[in-house]
C-alpha cells in the first residue's frame, strides 16, 4: 500500500547523512532540529518497504555504502583526462629529444671506441686483411720506455693546466658579479671577445723567441737576466707551455656556466651572511663556491680530460721537443700513427682511456657535488 511520505534531511557534513524527521500518514513522532541546521524539504513517494531498506542502509557501516558520484567527482575524472594526455605528450617530446643525442653519442663516442678496442687486437693493416694477434700490441706499448716519458710528461702537463688555470675563471666570475651591472656588462664584452687559435697561437710564437722575441728582450734588456731558452729549455717547456693561459683567460663554456650558476643564488644568501658579519671571502668561500660545487665539479672533469688529451697546442708550439720534454701521449700515439702503427697507436689510446677513466671515477667517489652536505 503506498503513501506519501514527507522526509526532512538535514545537510550533509562531512559525508555524513543525519535524517532529522520522518512523518509518516500514521502520525509518527518527529525529533527535534536544531535552528542553525540547514534543512531541505524533499517530497519522495515511498512505500514502508523503502522505507525499511533504507532504514538497514543507514544502518549499515559506511564503508560499505556506495557513494554517489558528484558534479565534482565527475569533474575531476574530466580534468584528469586531459593531464593524463598531456603528460603522455611531455614523456614523446622527452624522447624526441634524447634519441638524437643518444645516436650521436653511440655513433660517435662508443661505436668508435668499440672498433679501436677490436683494431687493438689485431695488426690492423690499412689494405690487406687484418689478423687477429691478441694482447701482442699491449705488450709492445706496455714494454716501449718512451711510453712512460709520454704519460709523465702528460701528468705534469695535466695537472699544471688544472691547478694554474682552472681557478682563475671561477675568481673572475665572482669578481664580476660583485661590481656594478653597468660595468659587469662592459667587462663581460671584453671577456667574451672571440680570439683566433691561429692568431693567438702565432703571437705566442713571437714573444717565446729566443732572438727577437718580447720575452726575450723583457729578459736581458729590461731584467738583466742572462738569455732565456723558453720553448727550447727542456726544465721550463711545459711551464710556458701552461703560461698563455694563466695570462690570456678565456671563459668558455665554464665562464658561461659559472656566471649562470652565480646568477641563480638568492641574494638572501649574501644579506644573511652580512648580517652575520661575514666579509667577502668568507661569503665567497661559504656561499660562491659552495653553490658553485655541483657546476665546479661538471667543468673540473671536462678539465680533467681535456688537459690528458691535449694535442693541437703542444704540436704547434714545441712538436714534442726538445728532446721529448713537452711530448705527451697524443703526441706519441700520432708518430705512432706516422710510422702505421696502427694497432700500437690503439693500444696507446685505450691505455689513455682507462686512466683517464679511472681518475674520473676516483674524482666522483671523494669529491662532494651536494652543496648542502
Amino acid at each position: 500500500m503506498k503513501a506519501m511520505t514527507t522526509l526532512y534531511i538535514r545537510g550533509i557534513v562531512k559525508n555524513h547523512v543525519n535524517v532529522s524527521r520522518v512523518d509518516t500518514m500514521n502520525g509518527a513522532a518527529s525529533a527535534r532540529m536544531p535552528r542553525h541546521s540547514p534543512i531541505e524539504r524533499i517530497e519522495l513517494p515511498m512505500t514502508v518497504s523503502h522505507i525499511q531498506g533504507w532504514r538497514k542502509k543507514k544502518n549499515a557501516p559506511l564503508a560499505s555504502q556506495a557513494t554517489p558520484e558528484t558534479p565534482a567527482d565527475s569533474q575531476t575524472t574530466l580534468a584528469a583526462t586531459p593531464a593524463r594526455r598531456l603528460h603522455r605528450r611531455s614523456r614523446v617530446e622527452i624522447a624526441l629529444f634524447l634519441i638524437p643525442a643518444f645516436l650521436f653519442q653511440l655513433i660517435w663516442g662508443w661505436y668508435p671506441l668499440v672498433v679501436a678496442f677490436i683494431m687493438s687486437l689485431t695488426d690492423a693493416q690499412p689494405i690487406l686483411p687484418s689478423s687477429f694477434t691478441g694482447l701482442d700490441s699491449y705488450i709492445r706499448v706496455w714494454h716501449d720506455p718512451l711510453v712512460a716519458q709520454a704519460f709523465r710528461v702528460t701528468f705534469i702537463y695535466g695537472g699544471m693546466t688544472i691547478g694554474l688555470t682552472f681557478v682563475i675563471p671561477i675568481l673572475i666570475a665572482i669578481f664580476l658579479m660583485e661590481l656594478p651591472p653597468r660595468l659587469m656588462r662592459w667587462l663581460m664584452i671584453l671577456w667574451f671577445l672571440p680570439i683566433s687559435t691561429i692568431a693567438n697561437t702565432i703571437l705566442w710564437r713571437y714573444l717565446y723567441n729566443t732572438q727577437y722575441g718580447l720575452f726575450e728582450y723583457v729578459a736581458t734588456s729590461v731584467l738583466h737576466l742572462p738569455s732565456q731558452q723558453f720553448l727550447l729549455d727542456p726544465n721550463q717547456v711545459l711551464f710556458w707551455l701552461v703560461f698563455p693561459g694563466i695570462v690570456v683567460v678565456g671563459p668558455g663554456v665554464a665562464g658561461l656556466a659559472y656566471m649562470a650558476a652565480l646568477q641563480g643564488i638568492p641574494h638572501s644568501y649574501y644579506e644573511a651572511a652580512e648580517i652575520e658579519g661575514a666579509g667577502f671571502w668568507r661569503k665567497v668561500w661559504t656561499i660562491s663556491v659552495a653553490r658553485l660545487r655541483p657546476v665546479i665539479a661538471v667543468m673540473l672533469i671536462y678539465g680533467i680530460i681535456q688537459a690528458l688529451q691535449d694535442f693541437a697546442w703542444p704540436m704547434i708550439m714545441t712538436g714534442g721537443e726538445p728532446e721529448g720534454a713537452s711530448r705527451t701521449v697524443m703526441l706519441y700515439l700520432y708518430s705512432y700513427i706516422e710510422n702505421q702503427r696502427y694497432s700500437d697507436a690503439t693500444a696507446l689510446a685505450i691505455y689513455l682511456f682507462l686512466i683517464t677513466a679511472v681518475i674520473i671515477v676516483l674524482f666522483r667517489l671523494f669529491f662532494k657535488e651536494d652543496p648542502d652536505a
